[in-house]
């Protein structure tokens, strides 16, 4: 999808990016936690569905391309939450390069 075919009006569906980062536990040790870094709109397509075979064990899983309006910080070191599923962020893209509009692989049926 090029940019100048993105809208706000296609951005209807809510989700959070969220990054793993370490919490003080008040014992002068940390805790790893998913913790909200952007909560915004989004465009979903269906990009893709693949099954492989890993170590012997049958692995499936779905692709899909999702559209926000640029925000700068965003690797595949974070992840996505939508209604309260999570996905796994595999590529970040500025789309031509503008910052205006990012496109996000997500992976589902992946641990995060």
């Amino acid at each position: 999808m090029k940019c100048c075919q993105l809208t706000a009006g296609l951005l209807r569906t809510p989700i959070v990016i969220e990054e793993y980062a370490g919490t003080s536990d008040g014992r002068g040790g940390q805790t790893k936690q998913w913790t909200p870094i952007l909560e915004t709109r989004s465009h979903w397509r269906h990009a893709s569905a693949y099954e492989r075979l890993q170590a012997m064990k049958l692995n499936a899983g779905v692709l899909h391309r999702i559209y926000i309006r640029f925000a700068p910080g965003i690797t595949a070191k974070h992840r996505l939450v939508k209604d309260g599923e999570p996905f796994q962020i595999r590529g970040v893209v500025d789309i031509e390069e503008r910052h205006r509009w990012l496109e996000l692989t997500v992976e589902e049926g992946q641990p995060t």
